[in-house]
């Protein structure tokens, strides 16, 4: 199939413009952001980019979302006999298209049954309003990314608030008893840098010098589950499940993993998946260490 400009695109999937020119692409599994291009055979790689191989053996191109011009998904449907088809597969004479209509009698005389779907191959002079679909998938992308950015990807913090000010925290005390502070430019009056790491931007006090300290973690509810938030994977959001029911656990088929002398159900999910997220903060007390 070629699209408007003439650029040859797949029937189905995904699609990136990298420097003018379409490629196949998919999402970079483990490399979140990234989409991974996939060159057609005989089609230069794409410049400026390196190559990773893939688990089934085949070679995409990883590129940050900012370096594309577009991502989307596509899709086309034509009619044959004035009904509705979306297009499975081509050749250069014809067209495979299931059957998106509900006439029953049309489908059993003209289709093949194909599942729970009814499918034809139709030469190319007979098919009438062949049109492309496109689905964006990067600006969706980009404002997951900005959403992700803007909670710190759901990671749980501590911070301390000295002489009315916040930074960020350690959310235990050292074996001196002592917190370090994370504060960047400032060089708060009262504290002392942090000896093992004096260019770290570090300083340290003891609990009852602060204002307060305090962690803050996320919580969601997913499929009626309590979970705490523990950051993200490729975007989407892990959580460990908070809830006593081991049959939740067993029929949503969370993921039991090893913890300290534990194990505990994790799952990842998609952010628009979940309900009741929320920011929690607890307070720590002055001799938590």
């Amino acid at each position: 199939m070629t699209d408007v400009a003439g650029h040859l695109v797949p029937v189905k999937g995904e699609v990136a413009v990298f420097r003018g020119w379409p490629y196949r692409a998919r999402a970079a599994a483990g490399l979140w952001p990234y989409v991974e291009l996939l060159p057609e055979p005989g089609h230069p790689a794409p410049e400026g980019l390196t190559p990773r191989e893939a688990a089934n053996g085949s070679v995409g191109y990883p590129a940050p979302p900012e370096r594309l011009e577009a991502w989307y998904a596509v899709r086309w449907t034509f009619r044959w006999h004035d009904e509705p088809f979306e297009c499975a597969a081509a050749t250069p004479a014809t067209l495979t298209g299931d059957y998106l209509g509900s006439h029953g009698q049309f489908a059993k005389e003209h289709l093949r049954r194909r599942g729970i779907r009814y499918r034809g191959v139709f030469p190319r002079d007979e098919v009438a309003e062949l049109e492309e679909h496109r689905e964006d998938l990067l600006q969706p992308l980009h404002a997951l990314m900005r959403r992700l950015a803007e909670v710190d990807h759901f990671s749980p913090k501590a911070y301390a608030v000295y002489q009315g000010r916040t930074y960020p925290a350690a959310g235990e005390a050292d074996a001196a008893g002592l917190v370090a502070l994370t504060t960047g430019p400032d060089r708060p009056e009262g504290l002392v840098a942090d000896p093992r790491d004096s260019g770290s931007g570090q300083f340290l006090a003891a609990p009852e010098q602060l204002d307060a300290w305090y962690r803050t973690h996320w919580t969601f509810r997913w499929k009626g589950g309590p979970f705490d938030a523990v950051g993200t994977v490729d975007g989407r959001i892990k959580g460990i499940y908070t809830g006593g029911s081991w049959g939740f656990a067993d029929n949503h088929m969370l993921t039991e993993e090893r913890a300290p002398e534990r194990f505990r159900y994790t799952m990842v999910v998609d952010p628009d998946s979940v309900t009741d997220l929320a920011q929690q903060r607890s307070d720590l007390p002055a001799d938590h260490a």
